[in-house]
């Protein structure tokens, strides 16, 4: 059998960084645990271990740990329907969010991540599909979207905007 210790102390450091990171912990504590998440969680449907309505009552336990260890919280396809159907209003999409931004000032994240964000800053595009240039031109699009990708100056402005956020104090990659 496994036991967890609940240390209060512990929980507290926990909600505290969750707060921190746009998660009002007062309101997490009023999830009932009815389910309705789970029901509609794509996460649930493909087999993760840990889908929204675990993640929430891990949170409410302060369970900080399971977050780092596991990777289930980079599986939210950001679908929203959580929020949609939760009757105590707890918007567990934002707490995975929230436990996202935990996660990634520890540097426990998906590597793929990393890249994405990578592209993200480098290019104004989260994923780079190689070889989409040539895919565009066959189509007859400019081979270069009309977005910071195609748009030298504007690409600056936007890297100049990154370095401004939370990016600049834990990115695993140089931002010059």
């Amino acid at each position: 059998m496994n036991v967890i210790k609940l240390d209060e102390e512990f929980m507290k450091e926990f909600w505290e960084e969750l707060e921190a990171m746009g998660m009002p912990v007062k309101e997490l504590r009023e999830c009932i645990q009815c389910g309705r998440c789970a029901g509609t969680c794509p996460m649930a449907l493909a087999g993760l271990e840990y889908f929204i309505k675990r993640i929430v009552h891990a949170s409410m336990l302060g369970l900080k740990e399971i977050f780092l260890d596991d990777s289930s919280v980079w599986g939210c396809q950001s679908c929203n329907r959580c929020v949609e159907v939760c009757p105590m209003d707890i918007k567990p999409y934002e707490l995975i969010q929230a436990i996202r931004r935990v996660c990634f000032r520890e540097y426990a994240m998906p590597s793929n991540t990393i890249d994405g964000l990578r592209n993200y800053y480098e290019r104004g595009h989260a994923v780079i599909v190689k070889g989409f240039e040539e895919r565009r031109k066959k189509v007859g699009l400019p081979e270069m979207p009309p977005t910071v990708i195609g748009n030298e100056e504007m690409r600056k402005k936007f890297q100049e905007v990154m370095k401004q956020t939370a990016l600049a104090e834990v990115a695993p990659f140089p931002l010059d």
